[in-house]
C-alpha cells in the first residue's frame, strides 16, 4: 500500500480512507470482512477513484434500500434498449450495474443509523418469500413529459407488501425519510437538459424480474454520476 494512502477506523463496520490526490480526500467505505486487520493490507474495499463531490455532510453516508436486477433481467433489458440507445444520444443512459428498484431512499444518514440497518436488515426480511415481478412498460417517468426513461409495471400486492416490510424496518429503528408515494420503477436513462426527444417512450414490455434479495446501497456522488455499492444484502426465502 503506498505510504501516501492512509485510513482510520470509524466504527467496526466502516473505515475512512485518505487519498491526497482527490478533491475531497477523506471518504467512507464499508468493511466487508468483520475480522479486518487495520495494520495490514488484507482490507477489502471498493476504491472510488473518481472524484467525489463535496456535498455529503461529514460523518454520514448517502444510502437507500432497493432491489437489485438479476443478470437475466439485465440481459433482456439491454436487448430492449440497444436499438433505442443508438437513436438517442441526447439521453444519459444508466449503466446496467446501476439498475435497481428503489424501496426507500434515505438520503444522508449518520454512521450509527447505517450500522443499525446493516445489523437488522436480515431479520426484517427473514419471513418474506421471493417472487417474480413483471415489468410491463418502457415509458417516460413520472409522467409523459418526465425526463426519466424507466421501466414500470402494473400494481403488485407482493411488491406493496415488500414495501410495507421496509417501512416497518425503518419505523422500528426510528430512521426518518421522505415518505413519498411508492411508484416502483427502474430508471434506465435521463434526458439531457435542454433536449426534447420526439419519441414518446411508451412501449409494452414483458420482462420478468426475479425478486429474491434486498440490498442496502451506498450512493457515492461523482462528477460522472453516482456509484452504487452494496453495504448489506438480505436474501428472501
Amino acid at each position: 500500500m503506498p505510504e501516501k494512502v492512509r485510513f482510520r477506523p470509524i466504527t467496526d463496520l466502516f473505515v475512512q480512507w485518505y487519498l491526497p490526490e482527490l478533491h475531497n480526500p477523506w471518504f467512507i467505505l464499508p468493511i466487508h470482512k468483520p475480522t479486518v486487520n487495520f495494520h495490514g493490507t488484507c482490507l477489502r474495499f471498493q476504491a472510488a477513484s473518481l472524484m467525489p463531490r463535496p456535498t455529503i455532510p461529514p460523518e454520514t453516508q448517502r444510502v437507500f434500500i432497493g432491489i437489485p436486477i438479476d443478470k437475466r433481467s439485465q440481459q433482456r433489458i439491454s436487448e430492449l434498449l440497444n436499438p433505442i440507445i443508438k437513436l438517442h444520444q441526447d439521453i444519459r443512459w444508466i449503466p446496467a450495474n446501476n439498475w435497481h428498484l428503489t424501496l426507500a431512499f434515505l438520503g444522508n444518514k449518520p454512521f450509527s443509523e447505517v450500522e443499525t440497518l446493516v445489523r437488522s436488515i436480515d431479520e426484517a426480511y427473514q419471513q418474506t418469500t421471493n417472487f417474480r415481478y413483471t415489468l410491463s412498460r418502457l415509458t417516460r417517468f413520472p409522467d409523459s413529459m418526465g425526463r426519466i426513461i424507466a421501466l414500470t409495471a402494473d400494481p403488485s400486492t407482493r411488491l406493496d407488501s415488500l414495501f410495507k416490510v421496509t417501512l416497518g424496518l425503518l419505523d422500528r429503528n426510528n430512521i426518518k425519510f421522505d415518505r413519498i408515494e411508492f411508484r416502483p420503477h427502474i430508471t434506465l436513462g435521463r434526458i439531457n437538459k435542454g433536449k426534447r426527444p420526439k419519441i414518446k417512450f411508451d412501449q409494452k414490455t414483458d420482462i420478468s424480474l426475479s425478486i429474491n434479495k434486498i440490498t442496502l446501497y451506498q450512493s457515492t456522488l461523482t462528477e460522472s454520476g453516482s456509484i452504487y455499492s452494496s453495504l448489506k444484502e438480505a436474501h428472501l426465502i
